[in-house]
């Protein structure tokens, strides 16, 4: 693996746009119906209420990842944080030792969850695992929950009425998270640097930490990532007036796989992008992250609105990261309908060694489990192998 002291010697390449079909608007929506859709989606955020249901998908299963010889193991760590208290989940998954024509793990790959499907389990649905298909091309393929998701310690206010405190789990605390996964991932396999693929919030987390610390980080993927870009369909509704936030936004919210489902439908507006075992695969993932989610009616996991208050700021142009810092070798890959992404990211990237934007044609901001995944796949494989 090249170090960042020798990438840092690198002759800057010209960027690289690879826009597989120019970006284009929901033309059969009109204005009104358009607000309507927004309002519905950020009520769904913000109470948890559910209308509607799997709509917009096919029978059929598309682009599965490809089988390559050897056996994927997974493995499960549990790691301390700089914080007190703080518990850490990571899952690894890499080809089995002594696999017959397998290479020995020389990269390591983190991956950094979405707030939507909030889980380290996101990258691994059963067949539709990202994790695999990396590991297969004989990645080290690491996945972590942050403090308050999945299988890592919450914090204690998330064991109380959620109107009892403010909104916890912000950016600064999950960066620590991201800086303990990373040292953990550097000391057990002796690597330099990782590879961060980020989506969703998780490509704020992987943007943030790559900016504070360049030499930890060797390839940078953001996808669906959002930066600094007016959203007001998603602020507007959780604003007291114009750039003031709601008082009350509380610390966690109950969130249905529904409200997922709810944004996933309206970017697919009709289309039959993703299977119906690609969403049961991710309803399924989504619902054991929180284990007392069966405990309520309809069944909930607790999520953290920390991340929601971040992404207020970031709806409303305020970055609460600087991109100019970005140094590591960046790939920034979107779905062509995916309105939480941030269309004006990759143009940011004004000190990156090395840059390149993909748009994906028929996806949305879950492109992972949809009919064009193996572009999301190819081209972050071609990008990850490419120093």
């Amino acid at each position: 693996m090249k170090s960042m002291q020798s990438l840092a010697r690198a002759s800057h390449p010209a960027p690289d746009r690879e826009l597989a079909v120019r970006p284009r608007p929901f033309r059969t929506m009109t204005r009104a119906k358009t607000i309507a859709m927004w309002a519905v989606g950020l009520c769904l955020l913000l109470t948890g209420c559910a209308p509607g249901g799997n709509t917009a998908v096919s029978s059929e299963s598309n682009n599965k990842p490809r089988e390559s010889t050897g056996s994927v193991v997974a493995h499960q760590h549990r790691i301390p944080c700089s914080d007190p208290g703080i518990e850490l989940f990571l899952k690894e998954k890499v080809l089995e030792s002594g696999t017959s024509g397998t290479p020995t793990p020389t990269r390591a790959v983190l991956f950094l969850e979405p707030f939507g499907i909030p889980t380290a389990e996101a990258f691994d649905v059963p067949g539709y695992s990202w994790m695999d298909q990396l590991a297969r091309q004989g990645f080290d393929t690491w996945a972590l929950d942050f403090r308050g998701f999945g299988r890592s310690t919450r914090p204690a206010s998330m064991n109380q009425p959620p109107n009892q405190n403010p909104p916890v789990v912000r950016l600064d605390d999950i960066l620590k998270d991201v800086d303990a996964a990373v040292t953990f991932i550097k000391t057990s396999r002796s690597v330099t640097s990782v590879d961060l693929i980020g989506w969703s919030y998780g490509g704020v987390a992987a943007g943030a930490y790559a900016a504070r610390h360049p030499d930890n980080v060797h390839r940078l993927v953001l996808y669906g990532a959002m930066h600094g870009f007016r959203l007001p369909g998603m602020t507007q509704p959780m604003e007291e007036k114009p750039g003031v936030p709601k008082k009350d936004i509380p610390a966690y919210q109950l969130a249905t796989f529904a409200m997922t489902m709810q944004h996933w439908n309206m970017m697919m507006n009709g289309r039959t992008l993703v299977s119906v075992d690609a969403v049961e695969g991710a309803k399924k993932v989504f619902m054991e992250s929180d284990p007392t989610a069966g405990d309520r009616n309809p069944p909930s996991i607790r999520r953290p609105m920390g991340p929601m208050m971040d992404l207020y700021a970031i709806w409303s142009d305020k970055p609460i990261f600087d991109a100019g810092k970005i140094l590591s070798p960046t790939l920034v890959v979107r779905g062509d309908s995916d309105f939480f992404a941030d269309p004006t990211l990759f143009g940011k990237l004004t000190a990156a060694r090395e840059k390149k934007e993909v748009v994906i044609p028929e996806a949305t901001h879950w492109a992972i489990y949809e009919k064009n995944r193996g572009i999301l796949l190819d081209q972050t494989l071609k990008f990850l192998q490419a120093s």
